[in-house]
């Protein structure tokens, strides 16, 4: 009746909600959520590589402990020597606040004449692709902003950052990350006897590795350029990065305007 605009239906739709947050008269279904989060992992979603905390507060602060070295205790010369303090460890607290994105989709009459199935899995991949796109947008924003970024000139750079790039007790749970373009490039090295360097993992061919570590790789659009090179990233990106995640998606349908 909506889709048809039968009056007595129109009538009775808007945003207002109930005090259990439902939407009251006739609305997007609430269960369209799990289909939007369904399609979220069709695509290259950053999401599943770092580390995702579900949230119900919009602003809040967890505590962790600084990466630091560790001294060894102090030798005690004398049995009536001083116990000195030791160097305790050192946390920081890391601050998130939860930020909103929204927007609005305008459909044509000719479009609302389709059943409202098919408009609804069409809203729901194209808002699916915009989570995406936000999304990596700030994890990519994250990601670049680490302190060491190191040239790639040659593919004993890469083997060096699998030996020195990061700590040895994220090594065994580091990977690499590059897009098509990248790969492309990678898969194209040989070595002085015109062997590939780039080999297959031997328990999935069709997953690369370098060194016995992963390389995932991201399409172009989801992991683009950056100012004309292919990234490259190595290490646990779950230790790297948080997304805060509060799942407060919400959908509206109007045709006030």
């Amino acid at each position: 009746g909506m889709i048809q605009g039968v009056p007595t239906v129109v009538n009775q739709i808007n945003s207002s909600t109930d005090s259990s947050g439902n939407a009251i008269g006739l609305t997007i279904p609430q269960d369209i959520q799990t289909a939007i989060h369904t399609l979220v992992r069709q695509y290259d979603a950053l999401e599943q590589y770092v580390n995702v905390e579900s949230v119900s507060t919009l602003s809040g602060s967890r505590v962790y402990e600084k990466w630091s070295d560790v001294t060894p205790l102090a030798n005690l010369d004398a049995d009536d020597a001083t116990i000195g303090d030791n160097d305790d460890p050192k946390l920081a607290i890391v601050k998130y606040l939860i930020k909103r994105y929204a927007g609005i989709s305008t459909v044509t009459n000719t479009l609302l004449n389709d059943t409202a199935e098919n408009i609804l899995a069409w809203l729901s991949s194209w808002i699916a692709k915009k989570v995406v796109v936000t999304r990596n947008q700030a994890i990519i924003a994250v990601m670049n902003a680490v302190p060491k970024k190191p040239t790639v000139a040659k593919f004993d750079d890469i083997k060096d950052m699998v030996s020195t790039a990061v700590d040895p007790a994220v090594a065994t749970t580091s990977f690499f990350m590059t897009n098509v373009s990248g790969l492309a490039v990678l898969n194209k090295v040989k070595d002085a006897m015109g062997n590939y360097l780039l080999q297959p993992d031997p328990t999935q061919s069709d997953v690369k590795v370098i060194d016995g570590k992963q390389v995932k790789v991201v399409a172009d659009r989801w992991l683009p350029d950056v100012l004309g090179s292919h990234p490259l990233y190595f290490g646990d990106l779950k230790q790297a990065v948080t997304l805060f995640d509060r799942q407060q998606l919400s959908l509206l349908s109007t045709n006030i305007g």
